[in-house]
């Protein structure tokens, strides 16, 4: 038997629409937050990474109180000599080592590892059949829209907009111990993602986002070789309320 330990943070949302990116995509990034469409092509539509809505809310919260730390780009000027940060933030990575910023501490850069990692989200429809393993069921829907040819009927393009609603979760793996300060830090990121809303149409009333429950667990996971070889793994979970209530102090 092989077991590890270690910390996550799991976090409880519900939308009452959202809406996808733009068109269907080949693949993806893991920590994407991913819509499957269980069609004839197994489509997949990006709504939103995960992992840069929590890094954009963080940079809020910083901006609010007045801590600069890394944007998410590492350029401060295009080639015309326009900034391209805005006051308070520093290019990515430009902090470490000598002056490392809080930000640069949790979400690392090409220079330094992540001291968090973001679990892949993947939703399918509630009427989707056969087993989709990990994924999460909520209510899809889709908007079909035709654009005409100015002065007539003929069609020039077909498009449809695909909708979403309902619960799911997503986890943030903690690779190593953070500080109470850090832990603080994404705790009250979290806690701002609805102000940033999710996926596409924000402007148009889309995107809407609902916390409904965060919770900071230590895990034991175990995997072991059962009978006639099958791997059984388990995992046993432990509330950290006093910590996640000591770090939200803590920033």
């Amino acid at each position: 038997m092989v077991s590890r330990k270690f910390k996550r943070i799991k976090v409880r949302v519900k939308t009452p629409i959202a809406k996808t990116g733009n068109g269907a995509i080949a693949g993806g990034k893991t920590n994407n937050f991913l819509l499957i469409e269980n069609g004839k092509e197994g489509k997949k539509y990006l709504v939103k990474g995960i992992r840069g809505l929590v890094s954009h809310a963080m940079m809020n919260r910083a901006k609010e109180k007045g801590v600069e730390v890394c944007h998410s780009s590492d350029k401060e000027k295009t080639q015309k000599g326009e900034n391209l940060l805005p006051e308070g933030f520093h290019p990515r990575a430009d902090c470490y080592p000598e002056n490392e910023c809080i930000q640069h501490r949790l979400m690392g850069s090409i220079h330094k590892p992540s001291k968090i990692k973001f679990e892949p989200v993947i939703i399918v429809s509630v009427r989707a059949k056969g087993t989709n393993e990990g994924a999460q069921k909520v209510q899809l829907a889709t908007e079909t829209r035709t654009a005409l040819m100015q002065g007539s009927k003929r069609s020039i393009q077909d498009f449809g907009d695909k909708y979403f609603a309902g619960e799911f979760t997503f986890v943030i793996e903690l690779n190593e111990e953070l500080t109470k300060e850090e832990l603080g830090y994404l705790l009250q990121a979290i806690l701002y993602t609805p102000e940033l809303g999710l996926g596409g149409s924000i402007n148009n009333g889309s995107g809407r986002l609902e916390l409904q429950e965060i919770i900071l667990q230590e895990v034991i996971r175990t995997r072991t070789i059962g009978k006639n070889g099958k791997v059984v793994q388990e995992e046993k979970e432990r509330s950290l309320w006093k910590e996640l209530a000591d770090a939200m102090e803590a920033w």
